[in-house]
């Protein structure tokens, strides 16, 4: 296991709580609520997942979270923006920086719940999109579809929103594996919105990957459109933790099934982010890989870190960790002040991020 020892004077990211900044956040969450998409207001958690600080996904272009939540999330949409989110803040104080957070194949946005609420606790604020097919897409009409293309769009408009509503705070993008690989291809296609990357086992070489693209040729043949069951066997092989494997099976905003179709566009989009690395050429980069992982090959991830042609750049294998680093409750302290020092390691120095 690597070993990280905690940042020295670590309460440079904690909430500023002068009157000052108390004024400020009450601003800026006003401006959250009048000028962003459909990011969910800055109010008390609704639905069964969320947790203390959490706002539910809500459909996009409805007001409502998940079925049978007794209170709707607050529904706006000035900039008429189609972007479910969750979103976890400081309570009643300006966060020192802000964090969008973008899932893995088959997961959706509560699977940040717990590392969320850690980070809010910790003064960062924290947001997380559905990707395209996933999460409450799954429940609208003609949006079930995983969409790549149209996904980068909504990550783009959730940071202008967040640009928006939280004016001159660095703004970093966070993924894991697929989630990872986005948030790779935002940040070289949209710099200027982004002021620095963590990616978590972001590469598309796979164990088992020869076996997976002939059962994929085979269910070709029976449709290109028809879904079968690939996130059993993604789930046995990215942890060994049978009770992860139920809560990840069990949730019903998690999707397993995914048809041909879908999966040759996701392996494509995989595969095009080798030439995505090479573009991001200033903005700071952590990649982080499992040693452990069985699901994703480490030499994949340190292929695309090598291939990144910012200097700032830092890789970090952790001995003791499966696939899931941040996702579903899994990281550990260890991983939390890393986060942590390397984000306050960018923005004290001259200049920020």
């Amino acid at each position: 296991m690597v070993q990280i020892s905690h940042p020295a004077n670590s309460g440079i990211l904690r909430p500023v709580r002068s009157r000052r900044k108390q004024l400020l956040c009450l601003l800026t969450s006003w401006l959250m609520l009048s000028t962003s998409a459909t990011l969910p207001s800055l109010a008390a958690p609704t639905g069964s997942r969320a947790g203390t600080g959490g706002v539910p996904a809500q459909r996009p272009g409805r007001s409502g979270g998940k079925p049978g939540a007794k209170k709707p999330a607050a529904r706006v949409s000035r900039l008429k923006i189609q972007v479910p989110c969750r979103a976890w803040v400081p309570r009643g104080v300006l966060p020192k920086v802000v964090l969008l957070c973008v899932h893995g194949l088959g997961l959706n946005s509560a699977s940040y719940e717990d590392f969320g609420k850690r980070m809010a606790d910790l003064g960062i604020a924290t947001f997380a999109v559905d990707v395209r097919g996933f999460g409450t897409w799954m429940q609208l009409k003609g949006r079930t579809q995983v969409d790549f293309d149209t996904c980068l769009g909504d990550v783009q408009s959730a940071l202008k929103v967040l640009h928006t509503a939280y004016p001159k705070l660095p703004i970093y993008v966070l993924g894991e594996s697929m989630g990872g690989a986005i948030a790779l291809r935002v940040t070289a296609k949209y710099p200027e919105l982004v002021d620095g990357l963590i990616s978590a086992v972001p590469s598309g070489d796979r164990f088992k990957q020869k076996r997976t693209e002939m059962k994929v040729a085979l269910h070709m043949l029976e449709g290109p459109n028809k879904p079968f069951d690939v996130g059993t066997k993604v789930i046995d092989q990215a942890t060994q933790d049978e009770e992860l494997r139920t809560e990840w099976k069990a949730d019903p905003f998690n999707r397993l099934n995914l048809s041909p179709k879908e999966l040759m566009q996701f392996q494509h989009f995989m595969n095009e982010n080798h030439e995505s690395a090479k573009l991001i050429d200033k903005k700071p980069v952590l990649i982080i890989q499992g040693f452990k992982d069985k699901l994703v090959k480490p030499e994949g991830t340190i292929e695309l870190f090598n291939e990144l042609s910012t200097a700032d750049k830092v890789l970090v294998v952790l001995g003791d960790k499966e696939h899931l680093i941040f996702e579903e409750n899994q990281f550990s302290d260890e991983v939390i002040w890393m986060v942590l020092g390397w984000v306050k390691s960018r923005i004290e120095r001259p200049g920020g991020s």
